[in-house]
């Protein structure tokens, strides 16, 4: 009578384990992988228009529907179209400087560099970037040249495509414009971070655009001219260092540095070298708060431009942390678990841009180096983002969504199986007695305590493995899973090692919390990092610069949107 009793309790009481998973998801989730590499240029031309003082149409991506909700809508790229102006004449001046004209049709090139499917991009070796070449096209280049390639899975890749003008005085502008949205497994080069010297998947990218740019100006046979190229994002990093590149060889190209414009938006740090070149331009939303801390100068990385700020950090964010004193204690984790109470204390209101800079100094004087990254963290990370990146843009939120849904999903089958274990392990006549012996309740309350040693940490992450269960066993309760049998091994297989790899981290932020907050806490830099995920990501959304960009253009009245609410217009 009383394992049927407890048996009708079983929804309420498998929270905690949910929670527990939780943690575990989010952690995993705040990362993110790359396409082989093989010339295979294709070349066409079309007739230049003149561009003496002209209106173009660019494409303006809308990502977020809410932007105070972005990770909720990111994935429905849309976009509509917007118009910039644009002058041969931007380039009579000096590259060094400020040029608010240039940085902002700068940037409309940047967005025309996205390719995205779902708005009819073929991500392929052949077909061209259509709106890229469109609006490039209204700005009077022709002879257009594409590299790109198919995946390998591998992320050795990098998407560009070059062309060139005539301007009035008769000097050559080449234009270099790498691809930069839906990089497919390109991306997977990001976590590449070596660890020595520059940025290892985004030199190789780096690369691979001078290799092209030295053969386009080679076989086109161009001297007396002029470079513009413009990244961003991932992009951006990669445009930093070709641009180092050449900026270290100057001599070897028929043009002066002054003539060298080079413009990079939310470009993470890439460079082992502390240069500024005066002819590199990284603009940057002070509120980008994942910029500087992905991969941040205690490791080692600069840009290497200089920096412009073109809106002051002025995000604030609410910290948070678990309160752990009813899930410490079994007999009123199980009231709690029973309840709808909530686990999370709210703590105080900061600046963004601070919070991030203790949490980066925390994680790195608790072991989270550039070299641990790149020989512990990178391969766990590296594998499940490759399954999520080998996906089409409309299915990639589904494999997110499996491993954290409660139904259907992965944190539903360890919590179900998990609270199965409980009930008939024999650990005890009652629950509160098997609560106490059950092995992963005691492993995970010596972590939120910041007392295990790594033998638990192996212990709980067998226990969870185990709860994982087999692929068939979704197919049994569930249905066909959203993910494939091969994507389920992978995640499977991967995911525990990728906590393992985080442990230090998670251990030494437990112990941090009760020593600042109480015995009673848990988990401070973790929780706040994942709570606030949506309003850290909000200044790194394409459509939140260019409102920005215009407005510091001289007569131009353009309002600028209020930070977090950077969405389209």
């Amino acid at each position: 009578m009383e394992n049927l009793e407890l048996k009708e309790e079983r929804h309420g009481r498998r929270r905690y384990f949910i929670v527990a998973l939780l943690i575990i998801g989010l952690l995993s989730s705040c990362f993110t992988p790359v396409v082989s590499f093989a010339i295979s240029p294709d070349s066409y031309d079309s007739t230049p228009e003149s561009s003496d003082s002209i209106t173009a149409t660019y494409p303006y991506y809308a990502f977020v529907e809410d932007p105070d909700n972005p990770w909720e809508t990111v994935w429905d790229a849309l976009d509509s179209t917007d118009t910039i102006k644009y002058s041969d004449s931007y380039f009579d001046v000096p590259s060094p400087g400020d040029h608010p004209e240039l940085r902002a049709v700068s940037y409309a090139l940047g967005l025309a560099g996205f390719e995205n499917e779902a708005d009819g991009y073929p991500s392929d070796s052949s077909t061209p970037n259509p709106k890229l070449q469109l609006f490039l096209e209204q700005l009077g280049f022709s002879n257009f040249q594409k590299w790109d390639t198919e995946s390998d899975g591998d992320g050795h890749s990098m998407g560009t495509t070059i062309a060139r003008k005539t301007l009035p005085d008769g000097q050559t502008l080449i234009v270099v414009a790498p691809r930069n949205y839906n990089y497919m497994t390109e991306w997977l080069s990001n976590f590449n971070v070596g660890t020595s010297g520059d940025h290892a998947g985004f030199n190789e990218s780096a690369g691979y655009i001078k290799e092209r740019l030295d053969e386009y100006i080679y076989t086109n046979h161009l001297s007396d001219y002029k470079i513009w190229m413009v990244g961003y994002s991932r992009g951006g990093a990669v445009v930093d260092l070709v641009a180092k590149k050449i900026n270290e060889n100057i001599l070897d190209y028929d043009m002066k540095a002054d003539d060298f414009y080079v413009y990079t938006f939310g470009a993470p740090r890439a460079s082992a070298a502390e240069t500024q070149y005066s002819n590199i331009h990284d603009v940057k939303d002070g509120n980008d708060l994942l910029l500087g801390y992905v991969f941040p100068e205690v490791w080692g990385f600069y840009n290497t431009g200089v920096y412009e700020e073109i809106h002051s950090a002025d995000l604030e964010i609410t910290t948070s942390m678990i309160d752990i004193s009813d899930l410490a204690d079994s007999s009123r984790a199980m009231n709690l678990l029973s309840s709808n109470e909530g686990v999370v204390e709210k703590v105080e209101t900061m600046n963004g841009r601070e919070f991030m800079d203790k949490w980066m100094q925390f994680v790195t004087e608790n072991g989270l180096t550039r070299e641990y990254f790149d020989t512990e963290v990178k391969e766990p990370l590296s594998a499940i983002m490759k399954a999520y990146q080998m996906r089409t843009l409309d299915t990639q939120s589904d494999l997110l969504n499996f491993i954290k849904n409660t139904e259907g999903g992965m944190a539903g089958m360890v919590a179900t199986n998990a609270f199965m274990d409980l009930l008939t392990g024999g650990y005890g006549s009652s629950m509160e007695e098997a609560l106490d012996n059950f092995p992963p309740y005691i492993d995970l309350v010596k972590i939120l305590r910041g007392t295990a040693a790594e033998a638990d940490v192996d212990d709980f992450l067998t226990y969870l493995t185990n709860y994982i269960g087999e692929y068939s066993d979704y197919e049994n309760a569930y249905g066909t899973p959203a993910v494939t049998e091969a994507e389920f091994a992978l995640i499977k297989e991967n995911l525990p090692k990728l906590v393992k790899a985080l442990s230090p981290i998670i251990i030494a932020d437990a112990e941090y919390t009760q020593e600042t907050f109480g015995e009673n806490y848990s988990l401070f830099y973790t929780y706040s990092l994942v709570d606030n995920a949506g309003k850290l990501v909000t200044g790194h959304i394409p459509e939140s610069i260019m409102p920005i960009l215009k407005s510091l253009i001289p007569e131009e009245e353009v309002i600028i949107p209020k930070v977090p609410n950077t969405g389209r217009k």
